[in-house]
């Protein structure tokens, strides 16, 4: 179980101080991966040495070093697109998701009350909201945490022993306007519920979300910061690992 406190960095931007929280896992071959999604390996492809053999002696280089990745758009902190929930919309691929979809007014709710792959019920929603303190807006990103964080290094429990928020939940969330959902699980759908209620909706009403967000009770006020994420421009993906943070001024 992890127990260190995450750094709030602090940059000064157009004259104001202005703090950062990371909100991003790491990637490695290490991580978990959601079932059946493709594993993540990295290899040298080209070192230092082998460099400095093809420049020879003449040169005054020590040589540069690249490496190979392999992975696929749906690991670590990542951001889903449209497409991906829906076969029909393949207008809607990462590239494709907008700056206000991708930097927003935010807030985040505990929501580690819920059971093991349970459903994140409406109530479970609104009380949660209620106890931050939280009124949803149009335009905003919602953060809830379900406490499966802190078993990132128990792949077995990481993976499968979460809730998940259900139909109602979901449908009602999004009819206020948000335009992103993250949690700190791999998914936002309980992995006990094969029918995927939560993607369903996304898909439907065209709105993405964000898995495996770290850090979100860290987050030293319930709302009035910003969350902002940045994921790779890949073609026609369904998603891609993101940069996120959680931003706001003192």
């Amino acid at each position: 179980m992890e127990n260190n406190l995450p750094k709030v960095e602090t940059i000064e931007l157009f004259g104001k101080k202005i703090n950062f929280l990371d909100l991003g896992r790491e990637i490695s071959p290490d991580m978990p991966h959601y079932p059946g999604h493709m594993k993540t390996n990295f290899w040298w492809h080209l070192t230092h040495d082998e460099c400095k053999l093809r420049l020879g002696e003449e040169s005054k280089y020590s040589g540069y070093a690249v490496r190979g990745i392999v992975t696929c758009d749906h690991v670590s902190t990542h951001v889903d697109a449209v497409y991906h929930f829906d076969k029909s919309k393949p207008h809607l691929t990462v590239e494709k998701i907008t700056l206000k979809e991708l930097i927003t007014p935010a807030a985040w709710i505990d929501v580690s009350f819920v059971p093991a792959r349970a459903h994140i019920t409406l109530d479970d929603v609104k009380s949660a909201l209620n106890k931050a303190n939280v009124t949803l807006q149009p335009g905003m990103t919602l953060l809830y945490y379900t406490g499966i964080e802190k078993y990132w290094d128990d792949h077995a429990t990481y993976l499968y022993q979460y809730p998940g928020l259900n139909e109602e939940a979901t449908r009602w969330i999004l009819d206020q306007g948000v335009v992103n959902i993250g949690t700190d699980a791999t998914s936002l759908d309980t992995p006990a519920d094969i029918n995927y209620p939560n993607h369903t909706v996304h898909g439907e009403k065209n709105v993405i979300h964000t898995e495996n967000v770290k850090n979100i009770t860290h987050i030293p006020r319930h709302q009035g910061f910003y969350f902002a994420m940045f994921p790779l421009k890949f073609v026609g993906a369904t998603g891609s690992p993101v940069r996120a943070f959680a931003i706001w001024e003192d």
